[in-house]
């Protein structure tokens, strides 16, 4: 008799459980648990809760930041168009193109209106 797809892959889950509970039980158990006041503090870069010594990030930065992101994301999708480039007709290779004239104008733009530079 061979087991149904449905049974396997439940038997599959609880034992993903057992050995997680497992996991979880051994590591209580040797780790244990030492709580005292300094542990619940959160970390900041070694600087106290109250310290005021961080400096205001600039707007500027997180600007860059964005538009790195924009524009890595892009390139992802880019990189999957050129690893499929040979195999494609003209319709995606046109829809490429024109993808790339709009990131293109993005990229422009936010030169022209001063989005990449550093104040």
């Amino acid at each position: 008799m061979i087991p149904s797809p449905a049974l396997i892959v439940g038997i599959f889950a609880v034992a993903v459980l057992l050995v997680l509970v497992g996991i979880l039980w051994i590591s209580g158990l040797l780790g244990g648990n030492h709580p005292n006041r300094n542990k619940n503090v959160p970390f900041e870069s070694g600087l106290g809760i109250n310290t005021s010594t961080h400096p205001a990030t600039p707007v500027a930065f997180y600007l860059l930041a964005v538009s790195f992101l924009v524009f890595e994301l892009e390139a992802a999708f880019l990189f999957a168009w050129a690893v499929a480039f040979h195999h494609l007709g003209w319709g995606p290779v046109i829809a490429g193109l024109a993808f790339m004239l709009i990131l293109g104008l993005g990229l422009f733009y936010e030169w022209r209106m001063g989005g990449l530079q550093w104040h």
